[in-house]
């Protein structure tokens, strides 16, 4: 009688478990997207930031000593330049009036390129950490590692600030970001999901599940987490990768 009391208790917390992984959010949607094909991934590659411009991906790796801003083949992976960012920890980018803009995690300070060159034209000066970056054509929107998004003018001023929640509670670890029709892409910190942000209100609309990829990618350490948005407008394909993976997934994710 115990050994099977026992026995349904473990399939009960084993079951809860389950479900509570599949669902991170309780009351959000969840969905999952489908892999379209893969390409190869520099495993050197800390990922902090991703792009894509028609053939083109634009890439920024992290690490002290080893950051550096890339120019990647979308249809093969090569990296076909790879500019180095010495003494300083990169993170997220973003394209916006003609200029690629890079952040840095705690020196304060964005890089600015010229596009498409990728000839550094000067920076702009920012108080706190630099997480992820993308931004809604007229804005910047740039995370920190908290539960809010800032968005920034074209001076790097910061125009508005929009707490994030899921379920009604603050959405910490906010990290790489991607605007796409209308919404906030963001990954979070040590998840598998994607979630989707109204930058109406910060409310998470929508969960992408994307334990499937990191399934199939096995990262090598706990460090090297799923990290990597871009979205290719152009065929309506997403690019999702992680830091050190040796994979990018082209995906596509479905609507509700």
């Amino acid at each position: 009688m115990k050994k099977s009391y026992i026995c349904i208790i473990t399939a009960i917390v084993f079951s809860l478990a389950c479900s509570l992984h599949a669902q991170p959010g309780r009351g959000t949607p969840v969905v999952k997207p489908s892999i379209l094909r893969t390409i190869p991934h520099d495993t050197a590659a800390f990922t902090q930031g991703l792009i894509c411009v028609d053939t083109l991906l634009y890439e920024s790796t992290g690490l002290v000593g080893h950051s550096t801003l890339r120019r990647v083949n979308a249809s093969n992976g090569a990296v076909m330049t790879k500019i180095p960012v010495p003494d300083a920890f990169a993170e997220g980018i973003a394209i916006h009036n003609g200029e690629l803009v890079q952040l840095t995690w705690q020196d304060q300070f964005a890089i600015r390129y010229d596009l498409p060159s990728l000839r550094p034209k000067g920076m702009y000066k920012y108080k706190g950490e630099g997480w992820g970056l993308t931004n809604d054509s007229t804005n910047f929107i740039m995370s920190n590692g908290s539960d809010t998004l800032y968005f920034r003018n074209d001076k790097f001023e910061i125009t508005r600030v929009l707490p994030v929640t899921l379920d009604g509670k603050p959405l910490k670890h906010i990290n790489e970001l991607e605007y796409v029709h209308g919404q906030v892409y963001a990954n979070v910190w040590y998840r598998d999901y994607i979630v989707e942000i109204s930058p109406i209100d910060g409310k998470v609309t929508r969960i992408i599940d994307c334990s499937e990829l990191k399934n199939i990618e096995r990262p090598l350490s706990r460090e090297y987490v799923f990290n990597g948005i871009a979205y290719c407008k152009k065929k309506d394909e997403w690019y999702l990768t992680g830091k050190k993976w040796r994979n990018i997934f082209i995906v596509r994710i479905p609507s509700l």
